[in-house]
This record gives structure tokens, sequence and C-alpha cells, in this order.
């Protein structure tokens, strides 16, 4: 084992993504978790047999580096081809991302609702779809993803104007974003396209540990655990003389060879005032959308058989419906049901700052209002149980160009700090992907340097 420490700030999937390789590299890292257990948006819990997730709960087809590391660790993936309804004009319509003509022809019904059969939704559409297809290799999640090349100053209001796509069609592309992200038009338009290639150029195929992603985030944590120590906030990243040389916590300061900062993107000027400007200024291109999620334990399925989900794309009130014990069965007891209600941009602020019961109440009664036909939600206090999770930052949306700017920090860094290393969402394409995947970069960098200099 290497005898040269890197210290790993924050243990979020970057931050354990980047444990776990320093470890198969044979060095001993230290992660620093600032809460009583690490795991950050990708935590679960078990309730009474119910496998709950609290932050992430999908990887999409091009997850290269979640697919790996859930290989290693020995845990199943289940695939999935989610079907859900959609509320639009005051009627239900279905969908699934199934490509074939048979599904094609079948879904015509929705596709009108949806306004793709207009005459402008068939012209936009076509445009829309045909430059997805051109541009295919960069609209991916993957660890090698080029999306960065095509992160320009276009937000995705601009990109959606300039190929004058009607306001029902934009309702369609944007709704599931909307529901999650909060409004998806002043982000940039490569970032929200991507989101919308996964579903549409993959047939909308979605890939869950068995468990759900917060087994994989536990089984990630519990590997980790030996380098691990929780209830450890960092107050400081030290640089000195051009070196991170240590870490101030609490009581003492930790002396370091190395430092991967492993927080989100909005916490790093904070932690590491001496950033070159320009790294500080790409930092502030770094944003994150607020989340609010309430999850019941049901006796029964809660939609209509089937359905892995509802959406209210015209709404802003209520929330995005997920059946997680239709697509993952393992994750609720024979015969019970999960159910997840999402919800995000300002209606997600104002919810936070209630406590857990008005929260439940504010969210199930807005969609039994348009309650799907043929579901069974729940009245008040008829769940087995309930939790409710709270996101100040949930996913990382940022401003047009972020992604490009991003990519330059490593060079930016080199030269003036060559020992640290910077982790997270916002470093990759922001996903649970790109976490891991800038985690594992960040390490096997870190490793390299500490090997270079041992020689």
């Amino acid at each position: 084992m290497s005898s040269k420490r890197v210290v790993i700030v924050g243990g979020g999937f970057a931050g354990l993504s980047a444990a776990f390789t320093l470890m198969k590299r044979g060095f001993t890292p230290l992660l620093l978790e600032a809460g009583e257990r690490a795991g950050g948006r990708g935590k679960g819990e078990q309730v009474d047999g119910f496998s709950l997730d609290m932050g992430a709960f999908v990887f999409t087809s091009t997850y290269d580096t979640a697919f790996r590391l859930c290989e290693e660790l020995g845990l199943p993936l289940v695939p999935s081809q989610m079907k859900f309804g959609h509320y639009r004009g005051g009627r239900w319509v279905t969908t699934t991302p199934d490509q074939s003509l048979w599904n094609v022809v079948r879904q015509l019904p929705a596709a009108r609702t949806m306004g793709f059969l207009s005459p402008s939704g068939m012209r936009a559409g076509f445009k829309v779809m045909r430059q997805m297809y051109r541009e295919e290799p960069y609209l991916s999640f993957a660890s090698d993803s080029p999306l960065a090349e095509i992160d320009d100053g276009e937000t995705y209001g601009e990109y959606l104007e300039r190929f004058r796509v009607p306001e029902s069609v934009r309702m369609t592309l944007g709704g599931p974003l909307k529901m999650i992200l909060g409004d998806p038009e002043p982000a940039g338009q490569a970032l929200m396209r991507a989101y919308i290639g996964e579903t549409m150029l993959s047939g909308g195929r979605v890939f869950m540990p068995e468990r759900g992603i917060g087994s994989f985030n536990r089984a990630l944590a519990e590997a980790c655990s030996d380098a691990t120590r929780v209830s450890t906030p960092v107050r400081r990243i030290v640089v000195a003389d051009g070196a991170a040389t240590g870490v101030v916590v609490d009581g003492e300061t930790i002396e370091a060879d190395a430092v991967i900062c492993a927080v989100p993107g909005t916490k790093v000027a904070g932690l590491i005032p001496e950033l070159p400007d320009e790294t500080l200024a790409a930092l502030g291109t770094v944003s994150y959308s607020t989340g609010c999620r309430v999850v019941l334990g049901l006796d029964h399925p809660a939609l209509p058989p089937g359905w892995h989900g509802a959406l209210y794309p015209e709404d802003d009130d209520t929330p995005l419906l997920l059946d997680r014990s239709a697509f993952l069965p393992a994750c609720a007891p024979a015969g019970k049901g999960l159910l997840d209600l999402l919800i995000g941009r300002d209606r997600a602020k104002e919810l936070i700052p209630l406590d857990d019961d008005a929260i439940k109440r504010e969210l199930l009664g807005a969609a039994r209002r348009k309650a799907p036909p043929g579901s069974a939600l729940p009245g008040d206090g008829e769940e087995l149980f309930y939790r409710v999770y709270r996101w100040e930052e949930a996913l990382c949306m940022g401003t047009p160009g972020m992604l490009a700017a991003m990519a330059n920090i490593p060079g930016q860094l080199a030269g003036r700090i060559d020992n640290l290393f910077l982790a997270g969402d916002y470093m990759g394409i922001p996903s649970v992907n790109g976490a891991l995947s800038s985690g594992e970069k960040a390490a096997t960098e870190a490793a390299d340097l500490l090997a270079s200099r041992a020689d």
C-alpha cells in the first residue's frame, strides 16, 4: 500500500468513487464526510421491508461507469422501458418509448394530444429529431461523452425558438424536465437536449439495481467504510506555495499529499479561495435545481396496471408520480406498493420550509385531484408509512456554456495547484454517472501524480 495520503472532501457519489478507485490502486485514502453517513444525494433507506431511494432513482442507457461499478459490487441491474401517463388538455394519454412501427401506430392518438401531429409540430419535431440523430454521439451521459463540445451560449429556450417548436410540443419535450429540474428553458441547450436524447435515442431504456439506487450507494459506501470518517465537516482546503497541503476540520489540520474536492460545485470556492480567477469564474456557472420528494409505502399498487409513472406537465403544483414497485418489484414486499411523489422548480422551494405532514398532504392532495383513471391513490393517513426528503441542491443544471467551462478547469489547475483535483456531477455530464466518472478520473490522476513523484 502507498504511504502517500490522499484526502477526499465529500462523501457523495464522486467522493465514494474516488475512494474506491484509490483503494484499488493500492492507496489508503481518507474520505471526510460532513454528514452522519456517506452517500450524498444517492442515499436510500430500508423501512419495514421496503427499499426507498432518497434522491437519485434511475440509470439511463449510457451510464457506463455506474454499470461497471454495479458489476464489481455484485449488484444485478433490472432493465425497464417505462410506460407513463400524461395529463394533457383534461385527459390522460399513455406513452411507451418503444420505436417499433406497431408502437408508433398504436400511439398516434397520444402523439396528436401532445402536439406532434399538427403541421407545425411535425415540422419542428422532424428538425429536432434529425439534429438529435446527427449529434447522437454527443448526446450521451457516458464517461467519455463529448457533450461539452456542443455546449455553447445558447439556452434551451433559444434553441426551441430557433427551431420554431410550437408550445404544445415544447411542453411535451420539456414536461419531464420541468417536473424535476424546474424551468429548463434558461439552462444550456446541450444538457437539456442530452436529457431528452437519453429517452428518444435509446427507446426509453433505463436500468436500476433491483433494490434501487440507494442499494448501490450503500454497497459503495460499505466498500469504502474503512477509509471514511463521517460527521467531519471540512472548513478549508489549505493551499500553500502552489500545492494543496491539507484540510482544516474542527480542532485539527489534516496533512495531505493530494486533495480531491468532491463537494457540490457551488461549495468549492468557499473551501478553496486560492483557486485561479478563471476557475472561480467557471464555478460561478454551476447551479442546482431544488427538489422535494415524498415516498409512500402502501398495501396495494397505486397507479393503473402497467403504469410506471404519471406526469402533469401543464400543472406547476402536481408532482411527478412514480410507482417504483411496478418496475422494481424487489423494492416492496409482495402485493405492496411504493409510490414516489417528486416536484421541483419554485413549488419545491415553497414546500421545503413546511413540516413533513404538510408537504405530504399538499402533494398527495394535488395528485388526487387529477388522479389517473383506475389508480388507487391513498387518502390522508391511509399509507403504511411515509418519508419526506428535501433537497436544496438536487440536480445540477448550470448556465449555457457550463460544461465547456468545466472542461477547462483541469488545465487551469495544471502547473498551479498540481495535487488538487475537483470531482462531482458538475465536472462530468451532470448525472450520477458524471459524478462517479469524475471521482474515478480525479482518483486516477491523483494516483498517477503521486506514483510519478515516488519514482
